[in-house]
């Protein structure tokens, strides 16, 4: 079985949603194919590379530039519409709810209608909420239901435009291209130093763009630690990688694939394509990223815990 954990939807109403929003829709720099809510587009995309199961979640930043209400409701819709198509066509999709941290009031009322009524089977959050770490206590209700509920936290990288050099306006789009990754590995060093984890020792954490910058710089990492930080954590923080998980939504790059493998191993990868953006309505990272999973030279048995069995465990599929 092969199972993309990472294959966002955007639905007809929280499209309309968009229109206050600053970045997505068309028209504006992150176009999408409306034909991403339509199921019969998106089994032909998923029929012809053999994919078996979808886990639709929604991208963070559509949050950008709303309110906190706003942000709320859309959070909301997504979460209906995406259980609305599982439900519909239940042996090829699972429902990934998103939650707006900023507002725990809200984000705690919706998580139970998600698990009491929406077959929620992960959640996905920003990995900075308007400039707060997610190590910020108020934020800790939230994470006791989801270890309780034994759900994967997936988080998307998003803005923290700190200077005119990194912006999307004047920087050559280096926010898209560095900045998200830039932010989800904030988040994972503050999740880490922040307590968090030690508190939520169970929980576990879905990394965009397999792993953001951690693979590539985990020597640096430790190093860093061993000389200036061993203080600051209870354990090494080589220790902290078990509750860590890469998908494989790198855009195709091959050089991407063995160096996250290098960092999670076959148990903690996730077979993530990032549809429906990239080229061809997002044909094009459904392929290169399955492309660059076959290709790696590992046993057959570990190419199928990367392509579905490890998706099949953590999102509780059949």
């Amino acid at each position: 079985m092969i199972v993309d954990i990472y294959a966002h939807h955007i639905s007809p109403s929280v499209g309309k949603m968009m229109e206050k929003a600053k970045y997505y829709g068309e028209g504006k720099e992150f176009p999408y194919p409306l034909e991403n809510a339509d199921p019969e587009a998106r089994f032909a995309v998923m029929d012809k590379y053999g994919i078996d199961v979808q886990a639709i979640c929604q991208t963070t930043p559509v949050l950008l530039g709303l309110s906190d209400e706003d942000a709320t409701e859309v959070c909301r819709l997504s979460n209906q519409d995406n259980y609305a198509m599982c439900k519909a066509y239940p042996d090829r999709f699972v429902n990934v709810c998103i939650f707006h941290l900023c507002d725990m009031k809200g984000t705690m009322e919706e998580f139970e209608r998600c698990i009491n009524e929406l077959d929620c089977r992960g959640v996905t959050i920003s990995s900075s909420q308007k400039g707060r770490g997610l190590d910020d206590p108020e934020f800790f209700p939230f994470y006791e239901k989801v270890v309780e509920h034994d759900l994967p936290v997936l988080i998307h990288g998003t803005h923290w435009e700190c200077s005119p050099l990194m912006d999307m306006e004047n920087g050559n789009r280096f926010m898209h291209v560095f900045g998200w990754d830039y932010d989800g590995t904030q988040a994972l060093w503050t999740l880490i130093f922040g307590g968090v984890l030690d508190r939520f020792p169970t929980m576990k954490i879905v990394t965009h763009h397999l792993g953001n910058y951690f693979p590539f710089f985990v020597r640096r990492i430790e190093q860093n630690f061993n000389k200036f930080l061993s203080d600051r954590l209870p354990r090494h923080i080589s220790e902290y990688y078990g509750n860590i998980y890469g998908d494989t939504a790198v855009d195709g790059t091959p050089g991407a694939f063995p160096c996250g493998y290098a960092f999670f191993g076959a148990e903690r990868m996730l077979y993530g394509s990032d549809y429906p953006f990239g080229a061809e309505s997002g044909e094009d990272f459904v392929r290169s990223n399955l492309e660059g999973v076959k290709a790696m030279y590992i046993p057959d048995p570990e190419k199928e815990m990367i392509l579905g069995g490890n998706a099949q465990k953590m999102f509780k599929i059949g």
